[in-house]
Parts: structure tokens; C-alpha cells; sequence
């Protein structure tokens, strides 16, 4: 539980400057979706919808997923639960809210299983949730509405991921450089509110259309304060687990694709029409193992949908 506690702290210290993109409105990605691998779409869709103020939608009259604000939950389903254990560069996607004892209690009463309870830190609430397939949700009051806000990756290098993101995807960033922090000393061992535990935290962040991408230093391979599990000695692809991609939007990809691969990304999959979403769009390899979409779509309100 200190350990959650002092990651959301972490997080809150992270400073949202913004950095300008250049050129025409689409040089940047919009967030488009987070794909789950599941068990039971039918009942993760109303999971989500019933504890995460989601809303169900025919997708382009073709696929049944969730709205969360301006971006979706795409479901695609497995005969088998999806690998959950935390070992790719995913870590979780993570909601705001409003009354965090409330909400806490509200959903533990229904049944929904969690890693961390409702803790407060100052002012504000946080929770671990897992979702119906164990993909683990954060919940952050401090945002103080309940809506999709923010997934969080890890990386072996925040540095290149972050630039990955600003050059590929024209995502936003206060700052394209922060330096690698020192080894934590063996018997570190902070407490909630102590800033002393910030020096070792190697972190920045990106964001789009209010969607913040904030990426961590890897834990490991040395054991680190914030991390509960066994030391990451190696991110694996996040292909074919319980999160298995996540996507952003263009209003055209063919430049798209053009420019990452100029960038030399690695193209998984070049531009095909997806049948079950009706929607045209490629796969990248992006960093640290993560796959990710680029799909071909208006922004809302406008791609709802012609």
C-alpha cells in the first residue's frame, strides 16, 4: 500500500508544460483506444460501463466498445483469460474521481476486486482496481471528475520513449530530457510526503486531447521502493496480453506511416481495413515492446461516424 501511495505522489509533482507541435492541425495524434484481450466482452462493456461511467456504443455500427469521453475500450475476445502479470511496458490505465471513500466503498460493495484500496493522500483519494480479466485501473481524485485520463507506461529509457512520442506522434511534452537519477541507497526507505524519494524517481510524461501518457523508469533489474513485485529484469511485448495495445488517430495515415517509416519504426502490420471495426489503420512496434494502432478517424465529435 506506502508503495501506491508514493507513486501517486510521484505523479503528482510531474509538471504539465506543453510543448508545441508544429505544421497542421493533424502533426499530432489524437487518443483513439485501449484494445483489452477478454474473456467476456459482454460483461467487461458492462463492467465498464457501470463502474467507470462508460458508455456503450456500436462503433462505426460495427463493433460493440465503450466511449470514455473522447476515446474507446475496444474488446476483443479470448477462450482463455490474457497473460495480467505486470511485465510489459503497460502498467495500467487510470480514471479520475471525485469522493474516493465513496467510490471506494461503492465498488468494493459490488464486488469489484482491488490491489489497493482507498487511501488518501492530503486531500485526495487513490484505488487499484482490476478489471474483469485482472488489467489493472487507477482512480486519482485529484482530477475531480470520472472520466479516462491517463495510461502508464514503463520504459528502459524515458528519454527515448519520450522522444519516440513527441517525433512519431507529435504528442505534447514539457520536457524531451530528464536526467537518469542515482540507485536509490540500500536502506532508503521514505515515507508518504517525504520529497527526498523524488531524486530517484525517473519519470516524465507526454499527453493529447487530455489524455497524459506518463512513463516511468523500468523497477529493476534492482529492487526499487515503489515497486511491490519482483525486480523487471526485461519488458515483454504487450502483444496478446490482457492490455494488448493501445491506438491513436489521424485524419489521414498514409503521412503517417510515410514518416515513422522514414523514423525507422518497426511497421508489424502496414495499412489494412479492419472488417470488425470498419476502420483502416496500421501497427507499429513502439518503444519498450508496446504495439501500437494507428487508426485513420475524424476526431470527435466529428467521427461519430460517416
Amino acid at each position: 500500500m506506502k508503495c501506491r501511495m508514493l507513486l501517486a505522489l510521484a505523479l503528482n509533482f510531474i509538471l504539465f508544460g506543453i510543448y508545441k507541435a508544429t505544421g497542421e492541425e493533424d502533426d499530432h495524434a489524437r487518443f483513439h483506444h485501449i484494445h483489452l484481450n477478454v474473456v467476456d466482452p459482454s460483461a467487461s462493456l458492462k463492467f465498464y460501463q457501470k463502474y467507470f461511467s462508460a458508455v456503450p456504443v456500436k462503433y462505426r455500427g460495427a463493433a460493440d466498445v465503450v466511449m470514455t469521453d473522447r476515446s474507446f475500450i475496444f474488446f476483443n475476445k479470448v477462450d482463455s483469460p490474457a497473460p495480467s502479470e505486470l511485465k510489459s511496458s503497460i502498467y495500467h490505465m487510470g480514471w479520475g474521481g471525485i469522493d474516493g471513500p465513496a467510490e471506494y466503498e461503492w465498488r468494493k460493495k459490488e464486488g469489484v476486486q482491488f490491489e489497493t484500496q482507498g487511501t488518501p493522500l492530503g486531500t485526495y483519494y487513490y484505488m487499484y482496481a482490476y478489471g474483469p480479466d485482472k488489467e489493472l485501473i487507477e482512480v486519482w481524485t485529484q482530477f475531480h471528475h470520472n472520466r479516462f485520463g491517463h495510461v502508464h507506461l514503463l520504459s528502459d529509457d524515458v528519454n527515448k520513449a519520450t522522444q519516440w512520442y513527441i517525433d512519431n506522434l507529435g504528442l505534447k511534452g514539457s520536457k524531451r530530457e530528464i536526467p537518469k537519477p542515482p540507485p536509490q541507497p540500500a536502506d532508503f526507505k521514505p515515507t508518504a510526503g517525504d520529497m527526498s524519494m523524488m531524486k530517484y524517481l525517473w519519470m516524465n510524461q507526454v499527453s493529447t486531447d487530455g489524455v497524459t501518457i506518463n512513463i516511468f523508469g523500468k523497477p529493476g533489474p534492482e529492487k526499487t521502493f515503489w515497486w511491490q513485485y519482483e525486480p523487471l529484469k526485461e519488458l515483454v511485448k504487450t502483444d496478446g496480453r490482457v492490455i494488448d495495445h493501445i491506438a491513436f488517430s489521424f485524419r489521414k495515415i498514409e503521412p503517417v506511416l510515410e514518416r515513422m517509416k522514414q523514423n525507422g519504426v518497426e511497421i508489424v502490420q502496414p495499412i489494412s481495413e479492419k472488417a470488425d471495426f470498419k476502420m483502416k489503420s496500421f501497427f507499429v512496434r513502439g518503444p519498450d515492446g508496446i504495439l501500437i494502432e494507428v487508426v485513420e478517424e475524424k476526431p470527435l465529435p466529428d467521427g461519430i461516424w460517416d
